[in-house]
């Protein structure tokens, strides 16, 4: 499975590359901007859902550990 910080930094480049082929390209209805952009939210959505996961399995933990006391 993939580590957060793994997939911030593939994140972080495909914005960069977003960036770059936006320069050089001025049709918002490029194919190779487009294919970025879906590339961006698809890494963006589960970079999100992993910060859910841990942010969900915290609250559990604490809650486990506040109603055995």
């Amino acid at each position: 499975m993939v580590t957060k910080e793994k997939l911030t930094q593939h994140l972080q480049k495909a914005k960069q590359k977003l960036a770059e082929t936006k320069k050089g390209k001025e049709s918002k209805y490029d194919p190779e901007i487009r294919k970025q952009k879906k590339k961006v939210k698809r890494l963006a959505r589960k970079t999100g859902k992993i910060v859910y996961m841990e942010k969900k399995l915290a609250e559990k933990q604490t809650k486990k550990k506040k109603g055995g006391e």
